[in-house]
């Protein structure tokens, strides 16, 4: 108790004690640890009651009063106190009061050191705490927003999917309608193909009648199917055996709009360019004949 009393005024005295410092609380420590460490005043330095001299060294930074010059040595290398000086003043040995008294000053210190230690380790939870509450809600933001991400990336899939699909069905149904348009031409291009093979048997049969019958026959006029695509019903027509086949297509031109062509149904032959100046007589189509339309 002497040794607290008389070190309560020491700087480090709430400090905890190391766990390397051998001995209990007012013990000596052995020469080899105090030398080894300098942890402690060395037994000796520090005056004890009953020992002061008028010419103790005290110690200006925490009051200290030190036996000699040596005593102060040690202490500075502990301590780091630099400011020395002579004491005249002999200290007065303190009575039994005085020393409870500061003992209970001490303890009042050493708990209110250690109240304060609690509030600050308690803070230190609390933050601790925070920190791992504030990583823990970052880490369920960062799995919101992946969740999100690959949600949206689902979604876009989907729209992907579905235009796809959109785009199938219609190459499908245009598939569909060419084919339909195809087997329609195809059936339009037979069903003219027979009435012009009807048409040419028929002229074969008027021409091999007329050769029976007797000299050729000179005919001044001609009647002419025209038959008109688009399953129209055909025109007919009578034309003068020397009219030009240009009179023919102006006549065709009053009954439809469009560019078009005029063909022989058997053989097939497109009628233009220079058979436009020659007559129907030049063109075999006296006294009769047939014509198609054609607008490919």
């Amino acid at each position: 108790m002497d040794w607290l009393v008389e070190h309560s005024e020491d700087a480090d005295i709430d400090d905890p004690i190391p766990e390397h410092v051998g001995g209990a609380l007012g013990t000596a420590t052995s020469p080899s640890t105090a030398e080894a460490g300098d942890s402690e005043e060395k037994e000796g330095d520090v005056i004890q009651d009953g020992e002061q001299t008028p010419q103790s060294l005290v110690c200006q930074d925490c009051g200290m009063l030190l036996r000699n010059s040596d005593a102060a040595q040690r202490h500075a290398m502990r301590t780091e106190h630099v400011n020395f000086a002579e004491s005249t003043t002999a200290i007065k040995p303190l009575t039994e009061e005085e020393k409870q008294a500061k003992l209970v000053e001490l303890k009042e210190r050493l708990a209110e050191k250690r109240a304060a230690k609690a509030i600050a380790d308690k803070e230190d939870q609390k933050m601790s705490e925070k920190i791992r509450r504030k990583a823990g809600q970052d880490l369920t933001e960062v799995k919101a927003k992946l969740e999100e991400k690959e949600m949206k990336k689902l979604v876009e899939a989907k729209k992907r999917e579905k235009e796809e699909d959109r785009l199938a069905k219609a190459a499908i149904k245009a598939r569909i309608e060419a084919d339909k348009a195809e087997r329609a031409r195809k059936k339009q291009e037979a069903t003219a193909g027979h009435q012009q093979a009807a048409a040419a048997q028929a002229a074969a049969n008027v021409a091999e009648a007329a050769a029976k019958a007797g000299p050729a026959k000179v005919y001044t006029e001609t009647r002419l199917q025209i038959r008109q695509p688009e399953g129209q019903q055909p025109i007919v027509q009578v034309f003068q055996a020397s009219d030009k086949l240009s009179a023919v297509y102006d006549f065709v031109r009053t009954h439809r709009q469009g560019e078009f062509k005029l063909m022989t149904t058997f053989p097939r032959k497109v009628l233009d360019g220079e058979n436009l100046e020659k007559s129907l007589t030049e063109l075999q189509l006296v006294p009769s004949g047939a014509l198609a339309v054609t607008t490919n």
